[in-house]
């Protein structure tokens, strides 16, 4: 059974893209994991940057 976390891979490969296509989705998954993992370590500080990136976006792109 294919996940959504599995289902890009499984979509380059049946395209039978090159390996141009793959760089790209193991740096993705590399930022990714390492996202995750500083999230499970610090869970207080990861959650206020996303706080702080939210709220500065959204302050920002607020109609006048």
């Amino acid at each position: 059974m294919s996940t959504a976390y599995e289902w890009p891979r499984d979509m380059t490969e049946q395209a039978g893209l090159g390996p141009e296509v793959h760089w790209m989705e193991s740096t993705l998954r590399s930022v990714t994991d390492s996202v995750e993992d500083y999230a499970r370590r610090e869970p207080l500080k990861f959650a206020a940057w996303v706080f702080g990136i939210g709220f500065l976006m959204g302050w920002r792109m607020k109609p006048w």
